[in-house]
């Protein structure tokens, strides 16, 4: 958990403060999932890394659900899931640091904000994973539209798994088999292997669903939907042609 209170709060702090008034019990009761958890240090305990991953996201998924904005809009549940993503948050600060300031406080702040607007009746597995997954693609985003290019130190690259770029599965589901297209864009936009912008616009339209997603980020990015085609798929075909470069060094 977070050392650190100006981030997100004493976790010592926010253990006596819960249980004291009955929190955990008090959520049970429109989470089922949640019964026979005494206390904020049960929850903690049934998410850990070695608990059984079914139960993990049973756990995981009420928390959400109670913190969501159109769900229980709980502030307190929205701290405890802070809390339990610390380990993913402080990871996540690491494999960003060429982005450079407090990362950590960046990080918390936009891993909120996806907490809060959640899509948890869509989204009904990986939440972990989906809520870290989903803030590291908005803050990439957002410095690649800043202009941080190749001469930046992002990340470092994970493997492609065996799989192409364009076989996923639903993004954001989280899936272990999943591509992490994210970090081989990053990979692409620190080698020189592609513009910045047009690994922008193939990250916005991979995460963009079918016909009206499409749509909109060609508007966003002024084209016409057969000129992002191209441009997707010319950039494909350039990180495609450039993966043996990839797994050598991921």
């Amino acid at each position: 958990m977070f050392g650190n209170d100006s981030v997100a709060g004493s976790w010592a702090g926010l253990v006596t403060r819960l249980d004291g008034v009955g929190t955990v019990p008090r959520w049970a009761v429109t989470e089922p999932a949640l019964s026979g958890l005494a206390g904020v240090e049960d929850i903690a305990g049934a998410v850990a890394r070695c608990g059984d991953p079914a139960r993990v996201d049973e756990v995981m998924g009420a928390v959400v659900r109670l913190a969501a904005r159109d769900g229980g809009d709980d502030p307190d549940a929205v701290l405890l899931l802070v809390h339990l993503l610390s380990d993913g948050v402080l990871a996540l600060a690491g494999r960003l640091s060429g982005l450079g300031g407090d990362l950590v406080s960046v990080i918390v702040a936009e891993l909120t904000c996806q907490i809060r607007s959640f899509p948890w009746r869509r989204r009904t597995r990986a939440y972990a994973a989906n809520l870290l997954l989903d803030t590291k693609h908005v803050l990439w985003a957002e410095a690649a539209h800043r202009r941080v290019s190749s001469r930046e130190e992002l990340i470092d690259p994970q493997c492609w798994q065996g799989r192409e770029l364009g076989d996923r599965n639903e993004p954001g589901d989280g899936g272990g088999e999943d591509l992490d297209l994210i970090d081989v864009l990053m990979w692409a936009a620190r080698t020189g292997v592609a513009p910045t912008g047009d690994l922008v616009l193939l990250l916005q339209s991979e995460r963009a669903p079918a016909g009206p997603g499409r749509h909109a980020v060609a508007r966003e990015f002024g084209l016409h939907e057969r000129a992002l085609r191209r441009r997707r798929s010319r950039t494909l075909a350039v990180l495609r042609a450039a993966s043996n470069r990839y797994l050598q060094v991921a």
